[in-house]
């Protein structure tokens, strides 16, 4: 993928980048395409940098932590950046809670305020889908008539997640347009691909499950997927391109079954105890019951969702990787890094640079 990464046609002198939560799995990524691409690029961490410094030669890193620290502090770490891609904001698992929201609103201001007094140009936002695609409206999101950058979510809805991802998205706008900041916004759908680090971000708990074989059958859960590396080449060539702003660019490839992806995952590692038995709809119903997690997929049974990925596809001036194709690296790399681990514990493989 590196070749696709560099394109020849970008000219971005000795531009510096500055690329919050860089130890992230997207933060990681934009970096990496970024030093591909000709651009200086600095990264933000909170606490440690997780060794993202040791993969990508020529990372400069700096410890600031975004909600804590002052806005004097973070101005000084985009002191010299004529870009920035804020990626951090955290993926998670579950419910967000009302301080969570607080906090990723409070956050996103103070970033945006502190890149406008740094003198940042341009601003590239990582959104999401779930601030798209969130409509009642059963006729959206269909093939034959799919989300469009146009779509806002509701502000009420049951995915909390979705809510905080909206209201901060909205927020960001209003507040970029006083500060007379040039902005673009990402919207990745569940994002899938090679990991650059060992950790365990929330995207990979799906083939992170399959692999280890710790669900005795696998649900029809149906989602939307993209690949990691064209999000982040879409934040990389969107901070550079000035004609983007003011745009929400949807990454969101297609559709992948997570049955579909279990079998797929079996024949590529044979010597893993993936399980691909179907749990039917009705045993699921009855576990949401009693198991949460199992209550915030069940709307997700066999769904489909579509969007219109016209705009990202020209921008990277190609189609975007097929989902599969995309879940089965991310399957592949946290094999290959130990982040899943057979029950027996045996012949997982080590971690391997990225160049």
């Amino acid at each position: 993928h590196d070749a696709r990464c560099a394109g020849k046609s970008w000219n971005p002198g000795h531009a510096k980048l500055l690329v919050t939560g860089v130890a992230g799995f997207i933060g990681g990524h934009v970096a990496r395409v970024a030093l591909l691409s000709g651009l200086a690029v600095r990264g933000t961490v909170r606490g440690t940098t997780h060794g993202i410094d040791k993969v990508l030669t020529g990372l400069e890193v700096v410890e600031v932590d975004l909600l804590q620290d002052s806005e004097a502090e973070l101005v000084a770490a985009m002191s010299g950046c004529t870009y920035l891609a804020h990626v951090a904001s955290p993926f998670p698992g579950g419910d967000v809670t009302d301080d969570e929201m607080r906090t990723a609103l409070e956050g996103t201001a103070k970033v945006l305020r502190a890149a406008a007094a740094a003198g940042v140009k341009r601003v590239v936002l990582t959104s999401s889908v779930a601030a798209i695609g969130g409509s009642e409206d059963k006729a959206k999101g269909t093939a034959s008539r799919p989300f469009t950058a146009e779509d806002w979510s509701p502000e009420t809805m049951p995915s909390s997640y979705a809510v905080s991802k909206t209201r901060a998205e909205k927020a960001a706008w209003a507040l970029a347009g006083r500060l007379g900041l040039e902005m673009t916004t990402i919207h990745p759908s569940f994002v899938n691909g090679p990991l650059l680090l060992p950790r365990s971000p929330t995207s990979t708990a799906m083939a992170k499950r399959i692999l280890e074989g710790s669900m005795p059958a696998v649900p029809a859960i149906g989602m939307n997927v993209c690949g990691v590396q064209d999000v982040a080449e879409a934040h990389v060539k969107a901070v550079l391109d000035p004609s983007t702003a003011g745009q929400r660019l949807i990454v969101a490839a297609g559709n992948l079954l997570m049955t579909d992806l279990a079998v797929a995952i079996k024949e590529a590692h044979p010597g893993w105890p993936v399980k691909t038995a179907r749990i039917p709809w009705v045993a699921m119903w009855l576990y949401s019951f009693f198991d949460k997690q199992a209550a915030g997929v069940l709307p997700m049974w066999k769904k489909e969702s579509y969007y219109d990925v016209s705009a990202a596809e020209q921008l990277l001036g190609r189609p975007l990787q097929p989902p599969m194709e995309a879940a089965l690296e991310m399957a592949a790399s946290i094999i290959e890094l130990g982040v899943a681990s057979r029950p027996q514990g045996a012949g997982v493989g080590a971690v391997k640079e990225e160049s």
